[in-house]
């Protein structure tokens, strides 16, 4: 009864750590895949459009003449290393440059974004899981997970060899 017991404990263990790996596979290989960038937006800039901390795929464009008014679009300024998503309200085809607004700002942004900052435009939001990504760069979260996949490996390999034991008995 009681091994009976482990053996159903093991399998849903087993079932939910195969289902949180494949969810984790493919929220971050799957932007890879189809060959867009992902970041966690981490300002209330644009809400309620895109809530803080939600993880967003960017799927880069190389035309200025790509972009529309109304694309929500990622700028990353190289220089100074931030980035920022906001909504395209106007666009300068003169100096190939853009007027951007977040959507829970009053104002438009100061200035013009030139093209060449723009990473590219936003195709999906995943709200929240940006705190979850945050959380996963430490990395004495990542020696955690990893601990926890060894152990499970090894009491897998535990039982495995108890389960041959007792065939050959």
């Amino acid at each position: 009864m009681k091994n009976l017991r482990k053996q159903k404990i093991n399998m849903l263990l087993t079932a939910i750590i195969i289902c949180i790996s494949v969810v984790a596979v493919g929220v971050v290989y799957t932007p890879k895949i189809l060959k867009m960038d992902m970041k966690v937006v981490e300002t209330g800039s644009m809400s309620p459009t895109i809530k803080p901390y939600s993880l967003i795929y960017i799927k880069p464009y190389d035309n200025f003449e790509d972009y529309r008014v109304g694309d929500i679009v990622t700028f990353t300024d190289n220089y100074q290393q931030k980035s920022f998503t906001h909504r395209i309200v106007e666009i300068d085809e003169q100096t190939q440059s853009f007027v951007t607004k977040g959507d829970a700002n009053k104002e438009n942004d100061l200035g013009k974004t030139s093209a060449e900052y723009a990473e590219g435009k936003v195709e999906a939001t995943i709200p929240y899981l940006g705190y979850l990504v945050k959380f996963l760069r430490y990395t004495a979260v990542k020696i955690v997970i990893a601990i926890i996949y060894i152990a499970w490996a090894a009491i897998e390999i535990e039982l495995f060899i108890a389960e041959r034991k007792k065939a050959y008995d």
